[in-house]
């Protein structure tokens, strides 16, 4: 992903152009391909290229319009033919997607966002309106952050360079990491309190003397239903979404990567890949994949399934073995890590993926990340027993509880309390009644009431309108696949293109609108999923239930860095700042080492957290030691600003 930032002087006075310089400079690692400075009076943007595409190279960034327009774009427009033929008398020769963009926006205004299918993030000044622009995708692929003073507004698409210009001044967010210890932080928020992030699907536009105004351009529609008479036709458009989903996030020129797993999610897309660009209808030249693979843990390693695909492609992929890449180990690296997240938990084989890619010049990673959440690999119960308790059905419900007490082998009332009547309730009552809102033992008691972590658990509600349960949970399930791909903690490790096809807009549309059961049977998970792409997949994989996670690799990691990790969390940031209760924290580390931690994900965020505080904490101990010395300089310089952002 490119890289852009701005300021803007929300008194209207003029930006020095020395700002420009600093926060590009900040920027540059981002953006290997070039970029320039654009300044107009009272706004200034800087670009830097990260090329992925043909039509990227051809791009001048910031674009300035004939009437004085300046926009900075980070994004890949997947609908680009359709856009050009609704232009076609408003292009010129330039049909880059900044150039399809600046043109949309001068016919329609900021009416265009919803009009614009892809991963993207903007900044656009108006000059006739006098307005600034922040927006980003529907699903927050591309990140956007700003932080705002009483003189000026900055923005940037890396955080980075925002975390500087608060200096030693961080001020964290308890609401972020309440967030992030439990179903996922919200998407406006960052770590820091002074910083925010852009929601997903949403442009803020900012006028002289600080008036904000923040709306929702895209969301998903209660209204849109679809109904086919047969199975057939709802797994023919899902291949066809399927595809183009892939298709459009093959638009590179050079090697596209992906991870494979050996689950359905990551299958699918490698296969999808193959098939694509053995056709010869994308840019994409050819296709590596990644995998994870674990030699001392094998109820974690799926190299069996992984091979499955391999020889369906026709090529061995990259094994990263975590002998090799030991999860818990930090890399000695000096990259700046904004935000916490899983990655701390396999930094050295991650930057082993980000030094792969670089060799062979790839620059896109397809992630199957959004499938799981999706298409309903859950075993769960299926929220349709609650939509016909709701609509009143009983006779149905009464039949559809006879076939899931045989699938699931459970009593007719246990399904109907929990499946049924239990997720009509009001969510302090289920907060209560389910077991995923257990706290873990180790949370400090103090922080868990003050945050409210029980509801927290239960994830997001819906936020769109919907009536159905099984849609409420479907809606659900979206905003938990936003934020976590929202966060852009990728970018802080390489200079990546992350793209996930499962959330390409209209895939998500579909499968939001189709009937529940197209996507969850008795005994069958990911139906529609599994149905649609039968021929594409090895059978092993179409037909495997389940997948290993990581669990036993992580428990061995924790006993294999016991020494190590048991000294950090004595001293312990978390345990500290009251996120966590030392002690007992050190007793739930000490049992998952023996694998008897029942919350094994929850405490690898806990890990994650504490070891992002360490590097958080080392990094502001170091600019103090830096202005310390530069204090006793005969030159001294000026507090913390902008002007003191690095690279």
């Amino acid at each position: 992903m490119s890289a852009l930032g701005g300021s803007f002087s929300l008194s209207g006075a003029r930006i020095g152009e020395h700002l420009l310089t600093v926060l590009g400079n900040a920027l540059d690692a981002h953006g290997p391909d070039g970029g320039r400075d654009v300044c107009s009076t009272s706004v200034g943007m800087v670009y830097r290229a990260f090329h992925t595409n043909r039509e990227s190279r051809l791009e001048t960034q910031p674009l300035v319009s004939a009437s004085k327009h300046i926009l900075a774009w980070d994004g890949r427009i997947d609908n680009r033919p359709e856009l050009i033929s609704l232009l076609d008398q408003e292009l010129g020769d330039d049909r880059t997607d900044v150039a399809i963009v600046m043109a949309a926006y001068l016919k329609w205004g900021v009416d265009v966002l919803p009009k614009i299918v892809g991963d993207f993030a903007l900044a656009l000044w108006d000059p006739q309106t006098r307005t600034l622009s922040l927006a980003r995708d529907a699903v927050g692929t591309r990140t956007l952050f700003y932080h705002v003073t009483p003189e000026r507004l900055f923005w940037s698409s890396h955080l980075a360079p925002l975390v500087h210009l608060l200096g030693t001044k961080l001020d964290i967010d308890d609401e972020y990491i309440a967030g992030y210890l439990t179903a996922g932080p919200d998407p406006h928020l960052t770590p820091y309190k002074n910083i925010h992030a852009v929601l997903p699907g949403t442009v803020i536009t900012i006028q002289r003397g600080g008036q904000f105004h923040m709306r929702r351009y895209w969301g998903l529609n209660p209204q849109n239903e679809i109904q086919y008479k047969r199975d057939e036709e709802y797994e023919e458009h899902f291949r066809h979404l399927f595809r183009d989903a892939v298709s459009c996030r093959l638009r590179t020129d050079k090697p596209v990567w992906a991870e494979l797993s050996g689950g359905l999610d990551s299958s699918s897309i490698v296969c999808m890949a193959d098939e694509v660009i053995r056709e010869g209808s994308v840019q994409a030249p050819k296709l590596e994949t990644v995998s994870y693979v674990y030699d001392e843990a094998p109820t974690s390693d799926e190299r069996k399934f992984i091979s499955c695909v391999e020889e369906k492609i026709g090529k061995h992929g990259h094994h990263l073995r975590e002998e090799d890449y030991r999860a818990l180990q930090q890399a000695d690296d000096e990259r700046v890590t904004s935000v916490p997240s899983f990655l701390h938990n396999f930094s050295k084989r991650h930057l082993r993926l980000c030094e792969l890619m670089s060799e062979s010049g790839g620059r896109v990673l397809l992630s199957g990340q959004g499938g799981d959440h999706l298409l309903w690999s859950c075993t769960e119960d299926s929220p349709e027993l609650a939509d016909l308790l709701v609509q009143g059905k009983l006779l149905e419900l009464h039949e559809a509880i006879r076939s899931w007490t045989t699938a699931r082998r459970r009593s007719h009332f246990d399904l109907m309390w929990k499946a049924a009547v239990l997720p009509n309730l009001p969510r302090t009552i289920r907060a209560t009644c389910q077991p995923k809102a257990t706290i873990p033992s180790w949370y400090h008691a103090d922080f868990a009431q003050r945050m409210n972590l029980r509801d927290r658990l239960l994830s997001q509600p819906d936020c769109f309108g919907f009536r159905l349960p099984s849609q409420q949970a479907r809606s659900t399930m979206f905003l938990r696949a936003v934020s976590v791909v929202s966060t852009g903690c990728y970018s802080d490790w390489g200079n990546t293109e992350i793209t996930y096809p499962y959330l390409h807009r209209p895939l998500v549309e579909f499968l939001q609108a189709v009937p529940f059961n197209q996507l969850l049977r008795p005994g069958e998970t990911r139906s529609l999923h599994r149905r649609a792409l039968r021929n594409l997949l090895p059978e092993k994989i179409a037909k495997r239930k389940g997948k290993r996670g990581p669990d036993e690799a992580l428990f061995r990691a924790l006993t294999r860095e016991w020494l190590t990790l048991s000294k950090v969390f004595e001293r312990s940031s978390i345990c500290t700042r009251g996120y966590a209760d030392r002690e007992r924290l050190l007793k739930a580390l000490n049992r998952a080492r023996y694998g008897r931690e029942y919350c094994s994900g929850l405490l690898m965020r806990t890990i994650s957290l504490e070891l992002w505080f360490q590097f958080l904490e080392g990094t502001i101990a170091q600019r103090r030691k830096v202005k310390q010395l530069e204090q006793q300089d005969a030159h001294q310089v000026p507090e913390m600003s902008l002007e003191a952002v690095g690279g």
